[in-house]
């Protein structure tokens, strides 16, 4: 399931926003895909080109760039129900 806040989607290719590359020179031009939305906080968990590990970084320190890749990933904080419904409340 893709799940779409403030017009970033899991699967989202990215790259650092300018206000991302002045807060965190270490990621600056760097480029990846984001693995997981927080429907509770500003939290966006991302995985960087080459990378093995998930960063978390706020959601204004990147940028979506062409290239939306649905379905690969999945939101954690979402539960499926019989049937194959996400909730974001879990079973119901």
């Amino acid at each position: 399931m893709v799940r779409e806040i403030d017009r970033l989607v899991v699967g989202t290719r990215f790259k650092m926003s300018k206000l991302g590359d002045a807060r965190c020179p270490e990621f600056a031009n760097l480029t990846g895909i984001v693995v997981e939305v927080s429907l509770s906080n500003t939290g966006v968990t991302v995985l960087f080109d080459g990378a093995k590990r998930p960063t978390c970084l706020h959601r204004q320190f990147i940028a979506p760039v062409s290239g939306i890749r649905p379905g690969i990933y999945s939101v954690r904080s979402e539960k499926t129900r019989p049937g194959g419904v996400a909730t974001e409340s879990g079973t119901r």
